[in-house]
């Protein structure tokens, strides 16, 4: 029976000799069995999926090689019965719980699922092991810095934890292609559909030998858990603002979110502040606001003039 214990990554570097050969075993397995399909994931996907099943497999005494039908949706069979999928996808930062960003505010960290393997129901796993693969930036012309160079020290795992397929669908949230979301500083849309479910929801390991105490009693107990917020403490806020602005909630729930998430600060907007200046000098010339309205919202956010 799994033990909870908090999502605290696992760190495991992959520099040197032995850090190498796993990377060019990894390469060298996709090159060699290539799984096709909608649901397979890009050759990069495939390789950084297979890199972090090796490292698992040798943390776990298991035979390196994962089984060459990669398309079973699985990819360890626990003694309990518990089937397994381990997904990976890569950056060249470090995975970090929290980062900064605009407005000194910090944003919770989140993980990403491809939505056509979420509902799949030929994607028979009951469990997802969450990884990140931190590499150095690709050479140019090719997707991949993988397999790198014996020589370069920025090659890092971070095992991040464990959740119920059955609970991803249950509590994730499903972005389609397009969608804008929040990254530090800056927003990006999304390419393909995505499913987002935040890092301190996971359940964690200690030591990754954990992931073979979990049997189906955990499963199940992981997929009734209740629901959890699966958004950053920022957004929270910012949506609860939109909705009060509308009409659907009172002020009053912006007070119990922000005392609720530790948030004293002002939340920063998805609009760039000179969008904002825009409007009311706008709004000044039909007579609907005055120079002091302007003067409060500069106390707020400053107007950027152009510069190199």
């Amino acid at each position: 029976m799994y033990k909870y214990v908090l999502p605290k990554p696992i760190v495991v570097p992959l520099s040197g000799q032995e850090g190498f050969e796993l990377r060019k075993k990894a390469v060298e397995f996709v090159e060699g069995v290539k799984v096709r399909g909608a649901e397979s994931g890009s050759e990069q996907e495939q390789t950084y999926g297979i890199l972090a099943q090796m490292v698992i497999r040798k943390m776990l005494d298991m035979p390196l090689d994962p089984p060459e039908d990669q398309s079973k949706g699985f990819d360890l069979v626990l003694k309990s019965g518990v089937k397994v999928d381990i997904k990976c996808r890569g950056g060249t930062l470090p995975f970090k719980e929290k980062y900064m960003g605009s407005g000194e505010l910090e944003r919770e960290a989140k993980h990403n699922f491809f939505a056509r393997q979420i509902w799949n129901d030929k994607l028979d796993s009951d469990i997802y092991v969450m990884v990140h693969l931190e590499s150095p930036k690709a050479p140019r012309g090719q997707k991949t810095a993988l397999p790198g160079t014996l020589r370069e020290r920025k090659w890092n795992i971070y095992i991040c934890g464990w959740v119920s397929k059955e609970r991803v669908k249950k509590e994730g949230v499903y972005l389609p292609r397009g969608a804008i979301t929040e990254r530090g500083n800056e927003w990006f849309a999304y390419r393909g559909h995505e499913v987002e479910f935040y890092h301190q929801h996971l359940n964690g390991f200690s030591d990754i030998k954990e992931l073979l105490t979990i049997d189906k009693k955990d499963v199940k107990e992981d997929e009734e858990k209740s629901i959890n917020l699966h958004l950053t403490s920022v957004d929270a806020i910012r949506i609860a603002l939109d909705l009060v602005g509308q009409g659907i909630l009172e002020k009053n729930i912006v007070e119990f979110l922000k005392e609720k998430l530790g948030i004293d600060k002002k939340i920063p907007t998805i609009m760039h502040s000179n969008q904002y200046h825009h409007l009311l000098r706008w709004l000044k010339e039909k007579g609907k606001v005055k120079d002091g309205d302007i003067k409060k919202l500069s106390e707020i956010m400053q107007e950027r003039a152009y510069s190199e």
